[in-house]
């Protein structure tokens, strides 16, 4: 783990404090915070809530009433303790072994209909959209957080030859199952919505469902790896109400 003078701890709330790891992009930083996550959830401190990852930095919700409650004269005083209390101690013989990830294996297809800015993204690249679907099913893509919308993963970090700026206007309407890119990141839209990422296909599977137990199909620390179908197959396997 980390020293604990290299984590930016701040209240963002009276029930919050977020504590920051850096500002690039980093897989290895990213792990660190799962570490830490975990910590907090099987260490859980009077009146601790929940916690909630991003790239770089690890929210951790609690209840001030509770503490006021107990006699916590400053909530956000106590808790900011009990966070460093945790970045002291988890380190070296006692660092937190990393949650269970899920290695997923997702079907896109990419074929013209569903991928609207493939050929775009190979005109950027000077390159041809067989060349973008090689590179974009070559390796697992990392899951560092979900949002945007319920179920969307922020999967990455994509190399140069991949990476695309968002677009000037963003679409009105973008279909569920929809694989985009953005910067060095990928991701599937959970549902149809708005969005501003480069399409470049559509998978057939649902990546969100509020009715499940795990209503997310990925969660942070997970691993991504697409495979192309064509569009029969898409059909045959489609789980989306409105393909």
């Amino acid at each position: 783990m980390a020293q604990e003078d290299s984590f930016h701890i701040y209240p963002i709330a009276e029930s919050a404090i977020t504590i920051e790891y850096g500002r690039e992009i980093s897989i290895p930083a990213h792990q660190e915070l799962l570490q830490l996550q975990q910590v907090f959830h099987q260490n859980q401190f009077c009146g601790f809530l929940d916690t909630s990852i991003t790239y770089n930095s690890l929210t951790v919700f609690f209840n001030p009433a509770r503490l006021f409650s107990e006699g916590q004269r400053s909530p956000l005083a106590f808790v900011h303790e009990e966070i460093r209390k945790r970045l002291t101690t988890n380190s070296g013989d006692n660092k937190t072994p990393l949650p269970d990830a899920t290695r997923h294996l997702i079907p896109v297809c990419y074929e013209d209909i569903m991928a609207p800015d493939l050929q775009a993204v190979a005109s950027y690249h000077q390159t041809n959209p067989e060349s973008i679907i090689e590179a974009h099913c070559s390796k697992e893509w990392y899951v560092f957080m979900i949002g945007f919308n319920p179920g969307f993963a922020y999967m990455g970090l994509l190399p140069d030859s991949l990476a695309m700026p968002r677009k000037a206007t963003p679409a009105l309407q973008v279909p569920a199952g929809s694989v985009g890119i953005a910067g060095q990141q990928t991701g599937i839209y959970p549902n149809t919505s708005p969005g501003g990422w480069q399409i470049i296909g559509r998978t057939p599977l649902s990546v969100f469902n509020p009715s499940d137990q795990h209503s997310c199909l990925f969660k942070p620390g997970d691993s991504v790896r697409f495979t192309p179908i064509d569009s029969n197959t898409f059909k045959y396997l489609n789980q989306h109400e409105n393909p």
